[in-house]
């Protein structure tokens, strides 16, 4: 079987794993408790109750230090034998079981055929439910096909990329590894306290499903990938009026070409911050839902019975419990997607403000708020409690948001003063090249390139490069009586440079189409409140209102404020909104032009035509998305190897020697030893004259084309190994510089030969076990009685010794 197989099928058990546990079952148990919420607001439901249990669940037992893929298995399904237990009469269990009996003892003596049993179970189920699933098809079907659609979409665009690039594809993702590993001994926030949703998730599925850690790694990215387009199709079903405007904002985020790739790229990788994007929309959405429907409570109040009266209670209750559970998973998961999240909801805060400050609206969101945020501290509060510190990265995100990181970087940029051809001083922050100093000398005119790039470095005091010395002092005297209509020019400007830079390919346009749309929805939103249809213009300036504040998310810095997130991070969030901008618009003007028809078959039958029309013009304009390619930081063959190690080897029978790629995807198969660990014992061979490793087999991962690991985005190549590179001494660094960039091609270059050098001594033992063009693998096959000594002078040991002498 190929690599790329094996991978789509390692998939496939992942998102089969993770949509049993997230769906399927919680739909199971849940369905009557949520039978009175739409089918879209039912699956949201679920989705968070079934993430929301397994994080707990794994959380409790990690505590408890009894975390076992047995304990896990029980919890995951003790709430169902809770529920059998507690309507064990009306279920009519035992009189079931006893049937079933029966029925096996008629089937082993042969009393009853097979074939004959499953008939009569087909017919039966045909009486019973045929009818119920011909009406479903009927009313669901164009939805079943056009989601069918998105979830081709998704795979089209990033499943190609996850089925044939095999490693991992960010940096972070070993140190991820290391702490799901540990979690395997019971040792959660191995390396400190760290929002640890996303990794109880990952542990989960490698525990009770027996699934390894690295395959999950690897393949996980398109299962949140595929989620995360779901999820905003879902929350986008929850508000709009318009059947198939969800689908037009979903497909336009998924599909068109003309987002930065620094805004999707992370989707290529099984990150946190990605994973908990999911949880962000449900939670605007369901508090949208919230002042809907307490609203219209207390306009039906007066005529409902009691039992009515109860079930609206309930059913209100249920959304502030849906808001709760899901704003406190994006702090649970990671603290990133707190941001967005706490935006939206001052975006819903004031577009429903007429409502939010009414106190009967307002205590009930403040309290959900704060109880959502006490769920997600607890478990971070209990791991400080067992006496685990902070991790780093909590320490470094505070520093960002305080300013500290900002100032740091600003008292480290270099300042360069020039003065131009009409004796203007001009003052230039941070590294410019001497073209573009020569040209604003000259007061030329600068490209788009070095426009954009002098908006984003430079700080030029005087206005104009062509203005005389007397209208600069001009200006200069005129400062303050500048309007603050000029000033908010001025911030728009660099508002829209901002997006323009961060979110679109480069291109002013789509950044003016995006913020026209923010403010049509603002206008649109105005009017619908304008005609009376207060739930919906609300809904509409909540996420309109939104969209506006995450513009100021997004241009922070450039404003001077202190910034919350890198705009090349909130670029991810402020995409993945505009899906909500394309198709809200789209909503809004249809519900507002034909909402009067008393049949929705229009509104719906002009969604479905633009759904049409935008998807032919943008195949034809050439604005649909290629498949996204992203590199990895291991070569492919290394997955290769590894996976075929694992299947033929018995476990801790092996030892790999590699870069640091795969120490931690073999914790739990093998052994690892460090090849630059390897290389400067080679140094000092009177010092270690004897190196061994106590497995039967090893093999040495070497890199003849080494990537280039830390710079694999700037898109060089590496030279391929060689004795220039091996007569370079041995990269004596800490950390992992011995496998960055050109430091990578003289290590593999030292190990590349190293190999050639033993397999002269021994031709027989040291065999290939994988070759391509760009790599090879050796097999060593020893005797673990009589163990080789890999400690051989193979000429480049040290090279600046062997020089000297």
């Amino acid at each position: 079987m190929s690599m790329t197989m094996l991978t789509i099928l390692q998939i496939a058990q992942a998102l089969s794993a993770y949509t049993l546990v997230t769906l399927i079952l919680p739909g199971i148990m849940l369905h009557k408790y949520l039978a009175e919420y739409k089918m879209s607001e039912r699956l949201i439901g679920y989705f968070l109750a079934g993430n929301f249990y397994i994080i707990y669940l794994v959380f409790l037992l990690q505590f408890l230090h009894i975390s076992h893929p047995i304990t896990l298995q029980i919890g995951t399904i003790f709430p169902a034998f809770f529920i059998i237990w507690k309507k064990r009469k009306s279920l009519h269990i035992v009189s079931k079981v006893g049937n079933f009996f029966q029925m096996t003892i008629h089937i082993l003596r042969k009393e009853i055929g097979l074939k004959t049993l499953i008939s009569k179970g087909w017919k039966k189920f045909n009486r019973k439910y045929s009818r119920g699933i011909k009406q479903w098809l009927k009313r669901y079907l164009p939805d079943i096909l056009l989601t069918a659609a998105i979830i081709t979409g998704v795979f089209y665009v990033y499943g190609i990329n996850t089925a044939t690039v095999y490693g991992y594809k960010a940096s972070d993702i070993p140190v991820h590894n290391l702490w799901v590993n540990e979690m395997d001994n019971n040792n959660i926030f191995a390396n400190g306290v760290y929002p640890h949703g996303f990794h109880c998730i990952i542990y989960y599925l490698h525990a009770a499903f027996g699934i390894q850690t690295y395959i999950l790694f690897r393949v996980f990215s398109i299962v949140q990938t595929l989620f995360i387009h779901l999820v905003l199709l879902l929350s986008l079903r929850v508000i709009c009026r318009v059947r198939f405007s969800p689908y037009i904002g979903t497909a336009a985020y998924l599909m068109l070409n003309i987002y930065n790739d620094n805004a999707i790229a992370r989707y290529s990788s099984t990150l946190p911050q990605e994973y908990g994007m999911l949880f962000i929309f449900p939670a605007g959405v369901l508090a949208i839902r919230f002042f809907q429907e307490y609203a219209s409570f207390q306009k039906e109040i007066k005529e409902c019975n009691e039992t009515l009266k109860k079930q609206k209670k309930q059913k209100i209750l249920g959304y502030l419990v849906g808001f709760a559970i899901s704003f406190s998973l994006t702090l649970t998961v990671h603290f990133y997607n707190t941001m967005p999240a706490g935006v939206l909801c001052l975006g819903i805060a004031v577009g429903f403000c007429s409502r939010f400050c009414r106190w009967r609206y307002f205590w009930r969101i403040i309290v959900t708020g704060l109880l959502s945020i006490v769920l997600a501290v607890v478990p971070m509060a209990v791991g400080v409690a067992m006496g685990h510190p902070l991790q780093g990265s909590l320490y470094w995100a505070l520093g960002v948001m305080s300013g500290e990181d900002d100032e740091e970087e600003e008292t480290a940029q270099s300042e360069t003063i020039i003065t131009d051809k009409n004796g203007n001083e001009i003052r230039v922050v941070g590294d410019v090249d001497e073209a573009l100093l020569e040209k604003l000398k000259n007061g030329e005119a600068l490209s788009d390139e070095e426009a954009s790039n002098s908006e984003q470095q430079e700080s030029v005091e005087s206005e104009s490069l062509s203005e005389t010395p007397v209208q600069h002092q001009d200006q200069t005297n005129n400062l303050k009586r500048v309007s603050l209509f000029t000033k908010l020019q001025e911030k728009g400007k660099l508002i829209l440079t901002e997006i323009w830079v961060y979110c679109t390919k480069s291109s002013q346009t789509v950044a003016r189409i995006i913020v026209g749309g923010i403010f049509s929805l603002l206008i649109l939103g105005l009017l619908a409140m304008m005609l009376r249809k207060t739930d919906y213009g609300g809904m509409i300036l909540s996420i309109a209102f939104y969209m506006l504040f995450m513009c100021l998310m997004q241009s922070l810095t450039a404003l001077g404020l202190p910034e919350l997130m890198q705009p090349s991070r909130m670029c991810i969030f402020f995409c993945y909104s505009l899906g909500l901008v394309w198709a809200l618009n789209v909503d809004a003007l249809i519900y507002l032009v034909f909402g009067w028809f008393k049949r929705n078959w229009v509104m719906n039958g002009t969604s479905g035509v633009v759904l049409l029309a935008a998807s032919v013009i943008s195949v034809l304009m050439g604005l649909i998305r290629t498949p996204v390619t992203t590199g990895a930081l291991e070569p492919n063959e290394s997955i290769i190897c590894l996976t075929n190690i694992i299947r033929e080897n018995k476990p801790f029978n092996w030892t790999i020697l590699s870069a640091n790629d795969e120490r931690q995807m073999i914790v739990n198969s093998g052994r690892h030893y460090e090849m630059i660990t390897f290389l400067r014992q080679l140094m000092n061979l009177e010092k270690n004259s004897e190196i061994t490793f106590p497995t039967e087999y090893v093999y040495f991962f070497i890199e003849k084309q080494p990537i280039n690991y830390a710079g694999s985005a700037n898109g060089i190549d590496l030279q391929p190994v060689s004795e220039e590179g091996a007569n370079t001494p041995v990269n004596t660094g800490g950390g992992i510089s011995a496998y960055i960039s050109d430091t990578r091609w003289k290590t593999m270059s030292h190990m590349y030969y190293w190999a050639q050098a033993f397999r002269k001594l021994y031709p027989n033992e040291l065999e290939v076990y994988y070759e391509t063009d760009d790599f090879v693998c050796y097999k060593l096959h020893q005797n673990v009685e009589c163990l080789y000594n890999l400690a051989i002078d193979y000429g480049y040991n040290n090279p600046q010794e062997q020089e000297e002498k």
